[in-house]
């Protein structure tokens, strides 16, 4: 089929017939609109088509969190081509490979990375065009701004496959050099499914319908508040008053992949509520039966279409084809019919903006993730902060501003947001947030208790995954102070399967630690061109080797450690986040990460490497003893190192490498016995 890039239709459609004045991103204080970002798109596509780059060419950019990260990614997709999004950390070296290896034809660069990029210019040959973003551009170089305005603003057909490659997203390479991951549009369209899919099954089951409350406890309300735009079309059935008192029923199953199926509606203390599932004949006065093949990458691009005349005509002739040819079927009470057949053609009431704020560096594919989510299937704003370095003060007065409803960090990041709250003596307004989001590494339960304390409507959603998996695996959701629990990360997604294994890939039984091992739609292609660590990640059977160990308890899974992270002292393994949890909550330790270090007698020894919190004095005696009776003998270190910081990853992940490098040396600290 001949049509727009996968990911670029989505912002074409809601450009055409979303009001002109609709904002689709929002840095800082600046605002661009859906239909600036899509002409600025197009013309950065055709500027792109003009230097030669076709479908399956690879092109690699640059950019911190801003527009330009959306433009560059889009515009290439948007020719069928393959976007590598590259670290803005990089140095020359890191540079050179990724540019190398990733057969880049073109690079695309913020001004930052200028002085890195010439120490390299004559090391990669396959690179024909350079294009930089910033005022002075060398020469020999294109500027980015300057090939934009003089391109045209014309979209760009081209024939995609659901199975094309959609982007490569180069791992952290803490250990040997980075890998190309490589994902199709339908490995990552497939889990943003999955993940909504999970999210729908948490509402309120339809036995409870004839409950009169809205919500029935502290977590279903937060919940249910948070998901009120989760399946998209419904609260237009209810804008008629007389509907107040009716119940409504959606049946919209996929018939590929995962789906939110079939939801119940109805209004309870003057708020539309969500149930899943379908109550009995008698119990419901209208049926609106979707007999749809397309999953709900598809029909999130219809609502967009209601917004305007133009739209609104195509949006009814595409509903009269369906109910003509019975894939929609309108049935129960004669008022009703005419009700549910009114708000279809209706232009919906102008709703509040959803916001939502990426932290994260969009180049890790959790933020990449959480970008398209907000934008498939929700049509939200995109929110970055203007400031290249993180400031958790910037980020609290934005949520103030904007109002935001949903914000995606990292632990670490949460930490920092969390440590500003109790020093500052002002107090935000953090009502609006529904959904605090976290991923890319395990969010303590301290840290997840505190959040429920300050965001006082949100919900907490733990993404946990890997970029091979698109990237989410499993997830849970908080909103119960009491009932959070620790390295808990909750259920694997829809259409995933799941396994523990031991080092000879046998399964294990429940509650025994192994590998976790996943298999599905959305574990990646590749490497590119390393098909032998393929070989060594996915096996035989498609389950692809995450490298975490875990475990399953009651169906939820539990993560322990990252495989090559545990410790091997005198035969008897050691967890370091098991070491490191206990030793969190000494009162003058800020931040721990436990590493082994060779020992002739015992093949390792435990060493926590500590930053005190600031004005306090704490000795390696105080830290080993703080243990005492906590853990197992053998899991206490045996030496500790003090440090001023961590070497930490643009996404917020400790370096245990790095750490374990420069303090893993026996020679450091004397092992103490």
């Amino acid at each position: 089929m001949v049509r727009l890039g996968k990911f670029k239709e989505a912002v074409y459609i809601k450009a055409k017939y979303y009001p002109k004045d609709r904002v689709a991103v929002i840095y800082g204080e600046e605002k661009i609109t859906w239909k600036q970002l899509n002409s600025r798109i197009n013309k950065l596509a055709n500027a792109l088509k003009k230097l030669g780059i076709t479908k399956g060419d690879k092109v690699a950019f640059l950019f911190y969190n801003s527009p330009q990260f959306l433009e560059a990614n889009l515009a290439i997709q948007e020719l069928g081509a393959i976007p590598v999004p590259m670290n803005f950390r990089y140095v020359a070296s890191e540079m050179e490979f990724l540019l190398n290896n990733s057969d880049a034809s073109i690079f695309i660069f913020d001004d930052d990375a200028l002085p890195e990029l010439q120490k390299i210019r004559d090391k990669i040959p396959n690179v024909k065009y350079l294009i930089h973003d910033g005022p002075n551009t060398p020469e020999d170089m294109l500027n980015y701004e300057e090939i934009i305005r003089n391109a045209k603003d014309k979209e760009i057909k081209v024939d995609m496959d659901i199975h094309d490659i959609a982007v490569i997203i180069y791992t952290g390479g803490t250990t040997g050099r980075p890998k190309g991951v490589m994902l199709s549009y339908d490995n990552i369209l497939y889990n943003e499914e999955s993940a909504m899919a999970f999210l729908s099954r948490l509402l309120p089951p339809v036995e409870e319908l004839d409950e009169p409350v809205y919500a029935k406890n502290e977590f279903q309300r937060r919940l249910l508040e948070s998901t009120q735009s989760l399946t998209g079309i419904p609260e237009v059935f209810f804008e008629d008053p007389k509907m107040h008192d009716k119940v409504i029923v959606i049946e919209a199953p996929s018939q590929e992949g995962p789906s939110i199926s079939t939801m119940t509606y109805a209004i309870r203390e003057g708020k539309l509520k969500t149930f899943v599932g379908k109550p009995p004949e008698g119990k419901y006065h209208g049926l609106v039966k979707m007999a749809i093949a397309d999953r709900l990458r598809e029909l999130a691009n219809l609502r967009p279409l209601s917004y305007s005349r133009r739209g609104k005509i195509k949006l009814i002739f595409k509903m009269l084809k369906l109910m003509l040819k019975g894939r929609i079927k309108i049935t129960g009470e004669k008022e009703v019919k005419k009700a549910l057949k009114r708000a279809i053609r209706n232009k919906p009431k102008e709703e509040e903006l959803e916001k939502t704020i990426l932290v994260p560096p969009l180049f890790h594919l959790a933020s990449y993730a959480v970008f398209l989510i907000s934008w498939m299937f929700q049509g939200s704003a995109v929110v970055f902060l203007k400031s290249k370095r993180f400031d958790p003060i910037e980020l609290l007065e934005m949520i103030e501003r904007e109002r935001l409803k949903t914000m995606f960090l990292v632990p670490t990041m949460w930490k920092r947001v969390l440590d500003a709250l109790e020093k500052s003596e002002r107090k935000f307004d953090l009502s609006s947030v529904g959904i605090c989001l976290s991923g890319a590494a395990v969010l303590r339960a301290k840290y997840k208790k505190k959040i429920l304390q300050y965001f006082p409507n949100a919900v907490i959603v733990d993404a946990f995954g890997q970029s091979e998996m698109a990237p989410v695996a499993s997830m849970r959701v908080d909103g119960i102070v009491e009932k959070v629990q620790d390295r808990c990360v909750g259920t694997i997604l829809d259409g995933l399967e799941m396994k523990i294994v031991d080092d000879n890939n046998n399964p294990l039984p429940e509650g025994e630690i192994g590998e976790i091992c996943y298999k599905g739609a959305s574990v990646m292609k590749g490497y590119y061109k390393d098909p032998e660590k393929t070989k060594q990640t996915i096996d035989e059977d498609g389950f692809l080797h995450s490298g975490d160990l875990g475990y399953i308890k009651d169906g939820q899974l539990f993560v322990v450690e990252r495989k090559k992270e545990c410790i091997n002292t005198g035969g008897e393994k050691v967890f370091p986040l098991e070491v490191e949890e206990v030793l969190a909550e000494h009162p003058k330790i800020d931040q721990v990460v436990v590493i082994g270090v060779p020992d002739e007698e015992w093949g390792e020894t435990v060493r926590a490497v500590v930053i005190p919190k600031k004005g306090e004095n704490l000795t390696e005696e105080e830290v080993i003893q703080f243990v005492e009776g906590k853990i197992a003998g053998y899991k206490k270190p045996r030496s500790v190192v003090f440090v001023d910081e961590f070497p930490i990853s643009p996404v917020g992940k400790v370096l245990r490498a790095k750490i374990r490098e420069k303090y893993g040396k026996p020679e450091i600290a004397a092992a103490k016995s």
